[in-house]
Order: C-alpha cells, then sequence, then structure tokens
C-alpha cells in the first residue's frame, strides 16, 4: 500500500490546480472548471461522461467510487446527476484535495471522501446503488479482495462499472502512468480478471473493449497540431509525476503495439 501513496502522493494539489485555471475565484469554481484537471484516468472526462450516462443515476442513488483520486469522476457524477457519492482512497493527498475542492464547488453535502483501503471498505452490506473504479486496478495486488467487497457493499440490482489495463501479447513499456516498474504493476489478462468477477458473484453484463478508442484519442491530439496548456500538463503532472509525457507515450505504445488492452468490464450483483 505504501508504494501506491508514494506513487501518487503530492502536497500542493489545489493550489496548484486553482493556479492553473484561468480567471479563476476560489467563491465561484464550477465542477466543470475542474474538468481539464481531475479526470486522471483512462481518456479522462470522455471516459467518465460514458460510464456515467451507463449508470445513468438518480437523485436518490449513492454511488461508490472505488480509487477515487482527487475526486473527479465523483463530482462529475454528483453535478450531473444529483446523486449522492462515497469516493474511497488510500494516498492522504488525494482525499484531503478531493474534499477541498468538493467544498470549492458546492458539492459537500452530496460527496464524501475516505481515506480507506478498498480491500476493507468502510461501509455495511447492501449500502450502495452503483459503484465506479477507473484505472484502479493496476494498482491492486489483491484484486479479488476489492471485487469482493464491491459486491458485499452494493445493493441487490446494484450495478459496478471497472475500467482497467490489462495484458494482451507481452510485456508493456516502461514507466507507465501507474507504475515505474513491473513490481509495482499488478496486470492480469483479460480472462483473468473476467474469472475475478464471476468467483466474487458477479453477472458480467458486458465488457468493452476501448483499447482502439485510447489510441485514436491520442492520435487526434497529436495530429491536431494543438498543444496541451501548461496548464494542463502541470495538472497531469501534480498526480503522475514529471515523467508523465514519457508515461503516457508508454502506455499508448502499448496499447498500440498490442502489448496491453484497455477494458471496461460492466457488471450486477443480481437480486
Amino acid at each position: 500500500m505504501s508504494n501506491v501513496t508514494t506513487h501518487y502522493g503530492s502536497d500542493g494539489i489545489v493550489e496548484r490546480i486553482l493556479a492553473a485555471i484561468p480567471d479563476a475565484k476560489s467563491d465561484k469554481i464550477s465542477a466543470a472548471q475542474l474538468y481539464p484537471f481531475d479526470q486522471l484516468h483512462g481518456r479522462e472526462l470522455i471516459a467518465t461522461r460514458d460510464h456515467g450516462a451507463r449508470l445513468a443515476p438518480s437523485p436518490t442513488d449513492r454511488i461508490l467510487d472505488i480509487g477515487s483520486g482527487i475526486g473527479g469522476p465523483a463530482r462529475f457524477l454528483a453535478a450531473t446527476y444529483g446523486c449522492q457519492v462515497d469516493g474511497v482512497d488510500l494516498t492522504p493527498a488525494f482525499v484531503e484535495a478531493s474534499g477541498r475542492l468538493t467544498t470549492l464547488i458546492g458539492l459537500g453535502d452530496r460527496i464524501r471522501f475516505h481515506e480507506a483501503d478498498a480491500a476493507k471498505l468502510p461501509f455495511a452490506d447492501n449500502t450502495f446503488d452503483a459503484a465506479i473504479c477507473f484505472y484502479v486496478g493496476m494498482n491492486i495486488a489483491d484484486k479479488a479482495a476489492v471485487i469482493g467487497q464491491a459486491f458485499r457493499v452494493l445493493k441487490p440490482g446494484g450495478k459496478l462499472i471497472w475500467t482497467e489495463a490489462v495484458l494482451a501479447a507481452g510485456e508493456p513499456n516502461y514507466p507507465l502512468p501507474w507504475a515505474v516498474a513491473p513490481e509495482a504493476s499488478h496486470l492480469v489478462d483479460r480472462d483473468t480478471l473476467k474469472t475475478l468477477f464471476a468467483d466474487a458473484g458477479f453477472h458480467i453484463d458486458e465488457i468493452i473493449d476501448e483499447t482502439g478508442e485510447h489510441v485514436e484519442l491520442a492520435m487526434q491530439r497529436a495530429s491536431s497540431g494543438i498543444i496541451p496548456s501548461p496548464a494542463q500538463q502541470q495538472a497531469n503532472e501534480i498526480v503522475l509525476g514529471t515523467e508523465f509525457v514519457q508515461r503516457r507515450k508508454n502506455y499508448i505504445r502499448s496499447l498500440s503495439e498490442g502489448r496491453l488492452a484497455s477494458l471496461a468490464v460492466i457488471v450486477s450483483k443480481l437480486a
């Protein structure tokens, strides 16, 4: 666990983000102003929108965000659908930043963040209507424990959307966004991941291969001639370190070469 918090931990996250937002006023920040900086998972805001639409929570639903990072997807869901969200993350700096950013945009009454181990969730059985886990699995050694906990805290009929990079053919190119070296990366293949969900008791609704979408998006950005603003680049480096650009390139290269695949696993806890 300490490797994960060390890899991602950073001080001054909120201050750096606020400094990067053009004409930001701390008393008038909106969720949308944060989206270029807080959607720090595969395909960023595009994926959050896609998967949020698949869940389409109601205002009375309570959603769990496993590995909530600095809170971007949780804020999107609460702002877009009016639902309640609980986020859990191991990294203290993320939990602290998540809470502050959420308070700044006026969503503190809908979202709570908890410093907690996803393998030992601090919630009662059958608490949540749905759950998400976006690009966290590569850092989880005991995936079975985390998936089992997700099953436990979901209500019967609840849905989980889990996105993760998986092994396809050969070893990926390191360093990657989630790990500098193989020993910190807990990759499995598609069949193994599918079995983990089935063994936990989940019904597998759909597995979507998003590899092509990731590569296409990267190619579009590269060919557009549009250079990421210093603010956007800085936001990524806050979380992923100064080597982010090379890590991201290695990730896309690994997808393009068929070494990795990017999957969205959609599962349900049957009633």
